[in-house]
């Protein structure tokens, strides 16, 4: 039912920027992911992983101090995982997993000076790529390999966006979100389930900065 509302607040969104394409500006944007993975059981050391954000944006105003800005972006996301047996000597694991998105959020905007805005929405993911790059080393044995997830994962990704924007000449833009999913990455564990677990879900950090041609 959550997915289905977002779908439709998404559509909805969408169409009001349609009905006022006289007044869009029109930019591209580029910047910054730090995102990790959150689950209630996995009990591995984490870290977050760094990874690129980039894609096209467009601003319609609706009211006063209001506009809806959607966009398309793609985007890097996953998370670092590390594992060390204290009971074996020189035995270690080390694993990155990768996914890849494009992302479409729709943001509103609600500008408190001129410039300066606060921002939430909605944002749909579409899932293009899902990896686990590891590492292991065994009694002195080293092994790497890439381990496709894309069978186990969920290919849509449901989520919110909250953040703060700034525009400067109506033409230089920037942008600080926490992005928060509400959708399981991973609709089976059941491969390679040292690391994977069904009900993680993805937590990013962005910073972005942007141009508006219009």
């Amino acid at each position: 039912m959550k997915k289905s509302m977002l779908v439709l607040c998404t559509l909805l969104l969408c169409a009001a920027v349609a009905a006022q394409t006289d007044k869009v500006k029109i930019g591209v944007k580029a910047g910054l992911n730090i995102s990790r993975l959150i689950s209630d059981e996995n009990q591995l050391d984490s870290s977050g992983k760094t990874g690129f954000t980039a894609g096209l944006m467009a601003e319609i105003p609706l009211a006063k101090n209001f506009a809806i800005q959607p966009e398309v972006l793609y985007s890097q996301q996953g998370m670092k995982f590390s594992y060390s047996d204290v009971d074996v000597e020189n035995s270690h694991y080390k694993s990155t997993i990768e996914l890849n998105y494009l992302n479409i959020p729709v943001m509103l905007k609600y500008y408190v000076v001129k410039g300066l805005s606060v921002q939430a929405g909605p944002q749909i993911g579409i899932l293009l790529k899902a990896n686990n790059k590891y590492q292991d080393n065994f009694l002195g044995y080293e092994n790497q390999e890439t381990f496709n997830l894309s069978d186990y994962a969920n290919g849509i990704d449901t989520s919110v966006n909250f953040g703060l924007g700034y525009q400067f000449k109506d033409k230089f833009y920037a942008d600080l979100r926490y992005n928060i999913s509400y959708s399981d990455i991973f609709k089976d564990a059941s491969a390679n389930t040292y690391i994977i677990n069904s009900d993680m879900k993805n937590r990013v950090f962005q910073i972005t900065v942007g141009y508006f041609f219009k």
